[in-house]
């Protein structure tokens, strides 16, 4: 198996708040893409949540020993990610200052067996030994915002406004972060115990495939689908790659984000 892998920071950003898991020993890879947090919490090192999140799942992953199978520990990494939230004091009920990390992981067992779990907006994608290619995930978080609005709009019709109202006129981004993790709403890696029940998994034989590809979303081209990421990065490479992103991007008045891959391949 051959891995490839790519991470640059966004110039925007004070830090980079994807992070990248590497773990060839025990099979483990994966890409976390810590959310942007929407408060000023920083720790004493001067890390923001997003920064954190990112950063403990990548440390779980890179683990060596038995620490359970890939589902395993990212349940296990959210559960120390509430625990992290609960010693600095974040309020658990203030959905929009959690720590949080979207995440798209693989597990290469030596049997020939790929198992990959997927949470937020990060994605696998495959290529398999016919030539075809197949996004694996879904993008859930994909019009979050959309939803929380249709969401506020039934909620004032049927007069349920309420306290919250406040915070949706002030900022809609921080609403729709209470979708997170409720029926209709989207996953990610935030502490809460319901995430378990919106991590997207599946499994593949390794050969069936010829490559297998990690992204966070900071990797989509704005004007083509994941299919032609995965053909354009195994023709051109990363760099090259980027630079298209980039200057798309450029031309569209889009902000850099932090931009993370793994590529295997058989």
């Amino acid at each position: 198996m051959h891995i490839l892998h790519f991470n640059k920071p966004s110039p925007l950003k004070r830090e980079g708040e994807d992070a990248l898991a590497v773990n060839s020993e025990g099979g483990f890879f994966g890409v976390m893409d810590g959310v942007t947090p929407l408060d000023s919490f920083q720790d004493e090192q001067g890390h923001n949540g997003a920064y954190l999140a990112a950063n403990l799942f990548k440390s779980y992953l890179e683990r060596s020993g038995e620490y359970g199978g890939l589902k395993e520990r990212i349940i296990e990494a959210n559960r120390q990610l509430r625990r992290m939230m609960d010693r600095q004091g974040i309020d658990p009920s203030i959905r929009h200052e959690l720590w949080a990390t979207c995440v798209a992981a693989a597990h290469v067992l030596p049997d020939g067996e790929v198992r990959y779990v997927q949470l937020g907006d990060c994605m696998v994608i495959a290529r398999y030994v016919d030539g075809s290619i197949r996004v694996l995930t879904e993008n859930r978080v994909r019009g979050a915002v959309e939803r929380a609005r249709a969401k506020r709009e039934q909620e004032r019709r049927n007069g349920l406004a309420g306290e919250d109202e406040s915070k949706w006129q002030v900022n809609k981004l921080a609403f729709s972060r209470y979708l997170a993790n409720v029926p209709d709403g989207y996953g990610v890696a935030n502490g809460m115990e319901e995430a378990a029940d919106h991590i997207q998994s599946g499994t593949i034989a390794a050969g069936e495939l010829t490559h297998l590809l990690l992204v966070t979303d900071g990797m989509y081209h704005p004007d083509e689908p994941l299919e032609t990421t995965m053909e354009l990065i195994l023709r051109e490479g990363f760099e090259r790659y980027v630079e298209r992103v980039e200057a798309a991007e450029q031309s569209k008045g889009m902000r850099p984000d932090d931009r993370t891959a793994i590529l295997l391949g058989w």
